[in-house]
């Protein structure tokens, strides 16, 4: 499972050197390639078996034409991200969506990973103050 906070950064060709927790975890439970797609104001990175998976199950329901625009554009937005040296490269094109320029932190979702720019990362946690975070997570159960 992924878990955690890293800060990490992008080099000028949009490679993200990917913390060795992910990378192993990736490698060792999920197996690479990482499918890498927009998601609310970062990027998600999926493992491709778990991705695939969600897009079936959609893909599988009946069809209508709103469904096929939906699943068009759902694979049109997502990108193959090979592991290369510990590094995924992202294309320019997510790089905008998500505003990542020099810094970014990537996030553990269990089963996915969010990559945020550092600045729209700051803004999102900051909604929590640690005291009401803290709160929110007793209600339920941890």
């Amino acid at each position: 499972m992924f878990i955690g906070e890293y800060e990490v950064s992008v080099d000028p060709k949009g490679r993200i050197h990917l913390p060795a927790k992910v990378r192993d975890t990736l490698m060792d439970v999920y197996q690479p390639p990482l499918i890498v797609t927009v998601s609310d104001r970062c990027l998600a990175g999926y493992p491709a078996r778990q991705w695939l998976e969600k897009y079936e199950k959609l893909e599988a329901e009946p069809y209508s034409p709103e469904r096929g625009d939906l699943l068009r554009a759902i694979s049109a937005s997502a990108e193959e991200c090979p592991i290369k040296n510990g590094r995924i490269l992202l294309s320019s094109r997510l790089r905008e969506y998500a505003g990542l320029e020099r810094s970014a932190v990537i996030v553990g979702r269990i089963k996915k990973i969010e990559i945020w720019s550092s600045g729209r990362y700051a803004e999102a946690s900051a909604k929590w103050p640690a005291t009401e975070l803290s709160g929110k997570i007793r209600e339920l159960g941890f």
